[in-house]
Formats: C-alpha cells, structure tokens, sequence
C-alpha cells in the first residue's frame, strides 16, 4: 500500500505543505498529532449542543442522538483518516480532482471561514465569561483583551509547539470539567432527576422522531471530518491503526460528543435550573458551579480550541493566496490578519447571527462530505494512488455542481417557512442524500462514456483487423 503515491515535490514551499504532499520524512509521532488534533476537544460548542439538544428535544432523546452521532461519525473518520495518511494531501488538494482547480478553492474558503466562526464563538464566550465573572466593563474591553491575550499562544504549528501547549493543558480541561459537574451536584443538583426533561418542543411540533431531530442537528458538525484530513495527513503510516482509533476514532468522538455534552447537559440543567439555553448558558452554569476556579477552566479550554482554530483558519486562507498567485506571507502576518477579523467580528453582537451563519455552513459541509465519499468509493483508482493535483485538472468539474446544487437547495429550505415541516427539520439528511445521488449519477455517467470510448476503440481495432489481407 503506497503512503504518498501522488505526483508531488518532496520539498514543500512552506511547512503547512498548502501545495503539495506531506512526504514521509516530515511525518509526525503519534503524540504530536494527537495532541495537536485533541486541542477540538475543549471548545464550549460541545457542551453548548449537548445542552442545546437535551433542551429541545428532552435529556434521553439527546443522549441517543449524541450516542448515534458518535457512531457515525468515528465510521465516517476512519476514511477520512486513511486518506489524509496514505496520501498526504490537505483537503483542498484531495478534492482538486472532483471540484476543479478553481472548485476546489472553495473547500479551502469553507474551512477557513467555519473555523474562523467557531474562533470567533470561542473567543467570545471566553469575554463573557470574564465580563461575568468581574462584573463590570464594557464587554468590547473584553473583546479586545482575549483577542491581543490569544495572540502569542497562536502562532504555534502542527510542527512546532502546538502539541506541546495541548498535551500540557489537556489534563487541566478534564480535571476542570470533572470539578465543575461535582460542584454543580453539590451545590444545585443533589435532587435534580436530568433524565425526566422532555424538551420544549412538544411531540406535535416534531415532525421526526426527537432522537432523530438531535442526530440531524449534531450533522451540522460535520466540519470535523474535512478537519480530521488536515491533520491526518500529518501522521506516519504505521501509527495508522492508533489514529483510526483513539486520534480522529471513536475515541475521540466518545469524549467529544458523549463525556462533553452529557456535562453539557447536566451543567445547565442544574445550575441554570432548566432555563433557555443560550450560547452563554454553559459558560454561566460553569461560573455559577465553580466561581474563579470556573473562569481559569474556560480561560484554560478556549485556549486549546483556539490554536486549532487559529491554525486551521490561517492555514486555508494561506493556502488560497498560495495557490492562485506567488505572494507568500510569514505565518505570524496570518495570525494577525485572522485576530483582527475576529476582534471585528466579535464587535456585530456575533451571538445574534452565529448559529444562522454555523447552519448554512453546517449544510455545505454535509454536501461537500457527501459528494467526497461517494468520490472515493466509486473511483478505486483514486482512492488507492490518490487523485491528480497537478494543474492540468479543469478549472470547473463537474463534482462541484453535485456540492453546491444540494447545498443551496438545502439553505433554502431552512430559510424558507413556508415548507413542510418534515421537509424543513429534515433538511441536512436531504442534501446529504442530494450530493451522494448527484454525484454517484456522474460517476456512473462518466463510467458509462468511458467503456463507450473503449468498446469503439476495440470494435475499429477489429474492424482494421478484418480488413487486413490473409497472409
């Protein structure tokens, strides 16, 4: 089985390789991918959906959609994980090929704007946290210290110290999080019974059942999958097995979905007694639990989501710069250029159109992850040399209408009200079907042209044949 077995240059331009393959011998050890990735686990959205679908849709139909979302997506991580390793490509290079060189532009714009969102979620749920606990200033003070604080710790890279700065601070995130779920049980919830909240979405009103309605929501997170392949593609072939499972596996996602947003869950409906979740519910259900100890375990677990956030976003938006002109900039000019936007952004009163800008980028995502897997399990070829990166691809394909097609038809239906309402809950498992429809139609439609082209090939060689005088 070939690691890299894709035309490229074994010397990339810049180390976040925006270009070409990561070869062999810039691979990295297990810890240091590992850590580097796990840096996702201690962002506040975690607890946040949990809480979010436990309040919708009630506590137990929560936990089954968290458990099935688990499943679904280690399952689907596993072939993320395997092409990020065996060819080394990021994921605007894996898509190249069935997006078009100009197509494949916007996986990298996706990726850099989603995670530029979820920093600027982030980084303002840590401002509250502080503008709540001290009580007084302007919240866009608050802004503007987390931003310049964030700065230093964001210049790190998957090479350098990134790791190192994760690996350090993991074990105070999960020491937090099991402190604050103790504290919230002795001071709030001694008696509370989590489990018998229904939701506040009658039964009339849900058109699927709740179970299914948490499983869609928590599809809006799919970002984690084009994410697993930029980090895969860092880890060496022998640690494949590890990072199937415990890296970007089900290990991950048992922590992820299931240990943060059970916490999620329990935080607000103890301390915060049941009320509306809100993005700021779990950051104050945490302050209300732990006091100033709650405020360093948010200061502590927005520090390590942010270097993913940070990393992921500069590195798209480098890799868009990098591909469509000759300008290269240092990566601290990125940081810099990213912390700004995110100050600007944070100044909009961001939570009040966050979760519309998540949803339509939750749904492009869903199309993008179906259109990609449905690429590599028709093309065998692909999926095992890898596709072509060089810039002879067209600048359009034909893949990209199988993204964007669904992926518009998907936002549309989640604006528009006036659809059924089975159309309307349902809308991500419709553009997932969509693009994996779409898509597998080409597929089979270029197969069919492709053994056309071959059987007219044989049928002239035979006739040129026939037509040969008998010797």
């Amino acid at each position: 089985m070939p690691a890299v077995p894709v035309q490229h240059s074994e010397n990339a331009e810049d180390g976040n390789f925006s270009t070409t393959a990561v070869p062999l011998t810039a691979r990295l050890g297990r810890w240091q991918v590992t850590m580097s990735y796990w840096s996702l686990l201690s962002a506040m959205v975690w607890l946040f959906y949990g809480a979010l679908a436990a309040n919708l849709y009630g506590t137990k139909d929560a936990m089954i959609a968290i458990a099935l979302s688990t499943v679904v997506f280690a399952c689907a991580n596993i072939v993320m994980t395997r092409l990020g390793i065996r060819l080394g490509l990021n994921a605007t290079l894996l898509t190249k090929t069935i997006f078009g060189r100009w197509g494949s532009m916007l996986t990298a714009l996706l990726l850099g704007v989603t995670v530029l969102y979820y920093a600027v979620f982030e980084s303002s749920t840590l401002a509250v946290a502080f503008e709540s606990y001290i009580g007084h200033g302007d919240i866009r003070f608050w802004y503007l210290v987390v931003v310049v604080a964030m700065l230093p710790l964001m210049l790190g890279s998957v090479q350098s110290w990134m790791a190192k700065l994760n690996g350090v601070l993991l074990p105070f995130y999960f020491v937090g999080l099991a402190a604050a779920l103790i504290a919230a049980y002795i001071r709030f919830g001694g008696d509370a019974d989590v489990l018998s909240n229904t939701g506040v979405v009658p039964d009339q009103a849900r058109a699927l059942p709740g179970w299914l309605l948490g499983f869609i929501l928590y599809m809006g997170i799919y970002i984690t999958m084009p994410t697993t392949v930029e980090f895969a593609r860092f880890g060496r072939v022998q640690d494949r097995r590890f990072h199937e499972v415990v890296t970007f596996g089900w290990v991950f996602y048992a922590v992820l979905f299931v240990v943060n947003g059970f916490a999620g869950i329990y935080l607000v409906q103890t301390a915060l007694n049941g009320a509306e979740v809100s993005e700021t519910g779990v950051v104050q259900a945490i302050l209300a639990s732990l006091g100033f100890v709650g405020l360093l375990f948010i200061l502590i677990s927005q520090t390590r989501i942010n270097t993913l956030n940070y990393y992921a976003s500069t590195t798209n938006f480098e890799r868009i710069l990098s591909s469509t002109t000759n300008v290269r900039l240092p990566r601290w000019v990125w940081v810099a250029a990213v912390s700004v936007v995110v100050f600007a952004m944070m100044l909009t009163d961001v939570f009040s159109y966050l979760q519309t800008a998540l949803n339509w980028q939750g749904v492009l995502v869903i199309g993008w992850v179906g259109v990609v897997l449905t690429h590599f399990a028709f093309t065998v070829r692909d999926r095992r040399d890898g596709p072509r990166i060089d810039d002879d691809i067209p600048r359009v394909r034909a893949g990209l209408i199988a993204w964007i097609v669904p992926s518009v038809i998907g936002i549309g239906l989640m604006e528009i009200s006036s659809v059924p309402a089975v159309i309307g809950q349902s809308t991500q498992l419709i553009v997932l079907a969509l693009s994996v429809m779409s898509y597998a139609a080409i597929c089979l439609v270029g197969r069919s042209e492709r053994t056309d082209e071959v059987s007219v090939v044989a049928e002239s060689v035979v006739e040129r044949d026939d037509a040969m005088p008998a010797r």
